[in-house]
């Protein structure tokens, strides 16, 4: 199946501008001068396009914001002719009423050094055609006014996209296509999480000694289990498995998929296991944590699942990790927008930590309305005071149908 050629993403504006330029890695020197799009009384005048500048101020030059044109056509065949390879990919996520627009090649990676030209049209009506000045791979436009967009860039590529008041749903179209698979990347640089639970943990403790009453016992699985025997696992007595789907790399922030993800899913499916799912976090924003959600969204519907997708949030293991040194409000902000992506892509949501992390590293209390996947060993049961509906009591359990150790958890 082929892909667009061209990106699209749109993304807020106040504290997102900031982080929208780390996204599309532009430059430190960039972050000087900024432009607002501001949206005029009467966009559907003939006299105007809907769309003027105001001076710039501190963070993007002009030419980040994007110049309007008013020839199109002069530019549009040369643009048409520079992305006429199937190399280019059109994605297209709104967070609220602000757009960046961004050209990424098959791999996900900002494309730099070509010019291209951004035709928008609102509710059917020409909105404005905006050229990308500096050939850096992006445009922003702020302040756009409730209502749906068509989105067309070099004339090889469109999408749409409608924008409410406060939009919280993002929507992100062949994010499959930058959702690599394992083998194209370095996995011992990138699939680094450090479970701090079971680094500590010399062995579990006996299955008797546990407090296990009250619930079911579920396993959560992937790649490093390898090989299952779903009926073995079953015949067991597991009644849950939480699947790894895949995991923003530590080091580059990748999107990967797991290698064993729809292999575990049919083998646990076909064994009448009950499933639900996880991803290992690194997003470093709201943007970044909405296209984790809509990867996951890409990999596996809702219905096939009896568990929420938790959101793993735990340490890359690395020094200068991309994520750890995220501050308790930026960490928190990274569990709701995934939850909150999650739920309106119609998912149930939630989020996975140990006990340390839960009371001193996220606003916990905040994220109420989120399931909570709580791993705490070495102990009968957890003393950790506030809600959880899942129980990692030990990443040390032996079940019959898994080579080696697993986690064992209680799903209440």
């Amino acid at each position: 199946m082929g892909y667009k050629k061209v990106a699209v993403i749109f993304i807020g504006f106040n504290t997102m501008m900031l982080i929208a330029l780390i996204v599309a890695g532009l430059s430190r020197e960039k972050m000087h001068h900024k432009a607002q799009h501001e949206v005029a009384e009467n966009p559907t005048a003939t006299e105007s396009t809907g769309v003027e500048f105001t001076e710039p101020s501190e963070n993007l030059t002009l030419s980040d914001v994007g110049r309007e044109v008013k020839d199109e056509g002069s530019q549009d065949d040369a643009l048409a002719a520079d992305y006429s390879s199937d190399d280019y990919l059109l994605l297209v996520t709104s967070v609220a009423s602000d757009m960046l627009i961004r050209i990424l090649d098959k791999d996900g990676n900002e494309v730099s050094g070509k010019p291209f030209q951004a035709s928008v049209k609102e509710d059917g009506q020409e909105y404005g055609v905006f050229y990308d000045d500096d050939m850096d791979g992006c445009l922003y436009l702020s302040q756009m006014k409730p209502g749906r967009y068509e989105i067309s860039v070099g004339g090889v590529g469109s999408s749409t996209i409608s924008i409410r008041n406060n939009i919280k749903l993002a929507t992100i179209n062949d994010i499959r296509k930058i959702v690599v698979d394992e083998s194209s990347i370095d996995a011992s640089k990138e699939d680094t999480a450090v479970n701090e639970e079971a680094r500590n943990e010399k062995e579990s403790l006996n299955n008797s000694d546990y407090n296990l009453q009250g619930g079911a016992i579920g396993i959560d699985v992937s790649k490093y289990q390898k090989d299952i025997d779903w009926a073995r696992v079953k015949a067991s007595g597991v009644e849950y498995a939480i699947i790894r789907a895949g995991y923003r790399g530590s080091s580059t922030g990748v999107l990967v998929r797991d290698p064993y993800f729809d292999k575990n899913v049919a083998g646990a499916t076909e064994a009448g296991i009950k499933i639900g799912v996880y991803f290992f976090t690194q997003a470093l924003n709201r943007t970044e944590a909405e296209e984790e959600a809509m990867a996951v969204s890409s990999l596996i519907g809702a219905d096939r699942l009896s568990l929420p997708v938790y959101l793993d949030v735990e340490s890359s293991g690395q020094t200068g990790g991309r994520a750890d040194g995220l501050s308790v409000a930026e960490r928190t902000q990274v569990i709701r927008s995934f939850c909150e992506t999650m739920n309106s892509l119609g998912y149930r949501a939630g989020f996975y930590a140990n006990k340390n992390w839960l009371n001193n590293k996220i606003d916990t209390a905040s994220l109420s309305e989120f399931d909570i996947w709580l791993a705490q060993y070495r102990a009968p049961e957890p003393d950790y005071q506030g809600d959880y509906s899942i129980w990692q009591y030990t990443s040390k359990g032996m079940v019959d149908g898994i080579n080696g150790f697993v986690d064992m958890d209680l799903v209440r």
